[in-house]
């Protein structure tokens, strides 16, 4: 990879506290009629043909179009990401040389991961450039890129943007004919009818339709309990992804808006088997104190409860006494496993060059990175069809799959790679 538009330096200055000049060129700012009766004379019974009810023809798949893809010598990749650097440089000069600022670090990781994968392509001779835009600076946000012509020869976007980034990115892929990566939200910004919208992160109803089909294929037999409230929409949208109609599983329902007592819940617990519980409860506090009252209510019996994605972050996880008696699933996208050669080298790279331990942030922008430069090289620029090749993926093995609506629309592709993390008394396990 040319280093004069691929690696920069000027990120690396922030931590090392150093300052070096770059070759780099930077672009600053980163889901009826009564029938007559006869008398006297008899009636003939004409013989009546059954009538064959014919089905309606059913509606055919409207299959994704691509153009022909384009086979190049060099390839143009574009990254957009919150860098804050009119924050974070004056006058050609870090001003915080120990500590990041926080609304600054999703970016900065972020940073770090493509600038050590532009490393590893650089090394294995592909030949391409890679533009970071720091989309926090006024000129360089999503809409003036695009005003500006900026992106037009692009060959493909990523993006660590939040959902109100989102829309206009897409819908200049889509104009364009231009893949655009979404790396780091869950949300689809509300894209319809976008083949070159991409989700990394899987959506919310993604995860719920995991765990139901995990559940129906693990308890078919066994009575399964689903915690939920109306009081919070969030919480409320979880319980009808759940709950759906296409759903295969029968729960025995309990609301929770407000904490529930024991007389309620007793009744839906046996304490000779495995309680098993879906609680479609997002805040992370609340869903602590429904576990917390588990244990105290019924300290001898065993659950095995399934929570929400958000749920990674909660502290009494690595508690070994929070919750002895409970065993908590936890559905996620992403896992990095420093046991594996892979993972390590980039553990190794990133202590080199940035010092520290790389965010799991890191790892997730490096792969990206890795696997969609991998994609361009072999198939050129429309590699839509080809998402099943992740043999080059370092870390994850991605299922990026067409994201219909309920008449079968395309809305878009999203990853459906996801995998369960297990926790019990401040260990874990993970299923793949």
């Amino acid at each position: 990879m040319n280093r004069k538009a691929c690696i920069f330096f000027l990120l690396t200055i922030l931590l090392s506290g150093t300052y070096e000049h770059a070759e780099a060129q930077f672009w600053k700012k980163w889901f009826g009629k009564k029938e007559q009766q006869h008398k006297r004379k008899p009636v003939q019974h004409k013989k009546v043909e059954p009538v064959t009810k014919t089905k309606p023809p059913e509606k055919k798949r409207r299959e994704i179009e691509y153009p022909a893809s384009r086979l190049k010598s060099r390839y143009r990749v574009d990254v957009l990401a919150a860098l804050y650097l009119d924050d974070l440089v004056k006058n050609d000069k870090p001003v915080y040389k120990d500590k990041i600022p926080e609304k600054a670090l999703q970016g900065m990781d972020f940073y770090q991961g493509i600038q050590l994968a532009a490393d590893t392509l650089n090394e294995k001779g592909y030949d391409i450039d890679v533009y970071v835009h720091d989309i926090t600076d006024p000129s360089q946000t999503p809409e003036a890129l695009i005003k500006n012509k900026t992106l037009d020869s692009s060959d493909l976007i990523i993006g660590a943007l939040q959902s109100h980034e989102i829309p206009s990115v897409a819908a200049f892929a889509k104009k364009h004919e231009i893949n655009f990566v979404s790396a780091l939200s869950p949300s689809d910004g509300g894209i319809k009818e976008n083949p070159y919208f991409i989700l990394m992160q899987p959506t919310l109803q993604a995860h719920c339709e995991w765990i139901t089909k995990h559940i129906t294929q693990k308890y078919r037999n066994q009575n399964v309990t689903l915690y939920y409230r109306t009081s919070a929409s969030l919480d409320d949208l979880v319980y009808h992804y759940l709950n759906s109609d296409d759903s295969s599983v029968q729960y025995k329902k309990i609301l929770c808006n407000n904490a529930p007592d024991k007389k309620q819940l007793e009744k839906l617990f046996d304490s000779t088997r495995t309680n098993v519980i879906v609680m479609s409860i997002m805040d992370i506090g609340y869903a602590e104190a429904l576990l917390k009252q588990l244990y105290e209510l019924f300290p001898a019996y065993h659950f095995e409860v399934y929570g929400m994605p958000s749920w990674r972050t909660m502290p009494s996880l690595r508690k070994p006494d929070a919750y002895p008696n409970v065993a908590i699933d936890i559905t996620a996208p992403f896992y990095f496993d420093l046991s594996m050669p892979a993972d390590q080298e980039l553990d190794r790279n990133y202590k080199k060059e940035f010092g520290g331990n790389a965010s799991e942030l890191v790892y997730r922008a490096y792969e990206t990175m890795v696997w969609y430069s991998y994609l361009l090289r072999r198939y050129g620029t429309i590699f839509d069809n080809k998402f099943n090749d992740n043999k080059e993926a370092p870390f994850t093995k991605f299922e990026i799959k067409p994201k219909r609506d309920k008449e079968d629309n395309l809305l878009y592709n999203e990853n459906r790679h996801i995998c369960l993390f297990k926790y019990q008394s401040s260990s874990y396990m993970v299923e793949q």
